[in-house]
């Protein structure tokens, strides 16, 4: 892994510039580093698939033991000089100069499920959470550095102000887990924000079994686009379940769900649950 001293060479040698729109800041940290390789728990035949490697902070160690590592680099620069840097010392390594929403994951499978490495910019962090969730089948876990805000929505419970569609959407497919704080020195250029270290679990099978996920996320969305309103007024309008007020009451008190509850409030089940009664 580069130091600052010698992170800022490279920049000077390559003519490079971090680009702030591609929230690029590369981690400078080796304790932190330790830190991720150490929870990536790494096995032989392991294959991973590393989102943004940068310059090799995290790379080279997961190449180090016998996993096979492919990493998606979008910024064409950056890519070239990491190739550089890599050179052709590490066999089981390849790097790809892709954009990872396009990149077709299921052309590194090999029959044992994936393990996802990636050390997020908060404008992409959505968009890879459901490309992972989207190729579930064949990914095993995503260890994913994440602004610390983000990784709040993910891992909030009911009841919590941070929790909104994107949680229930994460907890529905994952099983995720908070590991640690990375603090905001760690990396160059310093970002404005605190990180958090997440691992997204992909469950064998969704948290709640429903009988059409379609409605089942319309249900959630519907609920928490109008978060301030009540779970009976949101999703009785036309654009989500379109049931009168009184029939909607009626399959609430049924479900033992109070109607004016407020969707964070909500267990995920109780989101199951509604759908199951209205399909």
């Amino acid at each position: 892994m580069l130091t600052q001293t010698q992170l800022k060479a490279v920049f000077q040698k390559y003519d490079f510039s971090p680009l702030k729109r591609f929230g690029e800041n590369y981690l400078i940290d080796g304790n932190v580093k330790d830190g991720i390789i150490a929870e990536a728990s790494l096995a032989p035949g392991d294959t991973i698939l590393e989102i943004g490697p940068g310059f090799g902070a995290l790379t080279l160690d997961l190449a180090a033991g016998s996993a096979a590592v492919f990493g998606v680099e979008k910024d064409k620069k950056a890519f070239e000089i990491l190739k550089d840097l890599v050179k052709d010392g590490l066999p089981n390594l390849k790097i790809f100069n892709e954009d990872i929403l396009e990149y077709d994951i299921s052309k590194i499978f090999t029959g044992k499920k994936i393990k996802v490495v990636g050390n997020l910019p908060y404008y992409i962090t959505t968009p890879v959470i459901e490309y992972i969730i989207e190729n579930r089948d064949i990914i095993d876990s995503a260890l994913i550095l994440m602004q610390r805000e983000v990784a709040d929505r993910l891992l909030a419970p009911e009841g919590s102000k941070d929790r909104g569609s994107i949680s229930c959407f994460v907890q529905y497919y994952t099983k995720p887990e908070y590991l640690s704080t990375i603090n905001r020195a760690s990396f160059y250029p310093v970002p404005g924000v605190d990180s958090s270290l997440v691992r997204l679990k992909i469950l064998d099978k969704p948290a709640h079994q429903v009988k059409d996920e379609a409605v089942f996320f319309k249900i959630v969305r519907g609920a928490f686009n109008q978060r301030r309103k009540s779970i009976i007024n949101s999703l009785s309008r036309e654009a989500v379940l379109n049931i009168p007020k009184a029939e909607l009451m009626s399959i609430l008190n049924k479900l033992k769900i109070d109607p004016t509850s407020r969707p964070e409030v909500l267990p995920l089940k109780s989101f199951a649950d509604i759908c199951n009664e209205v399909c």
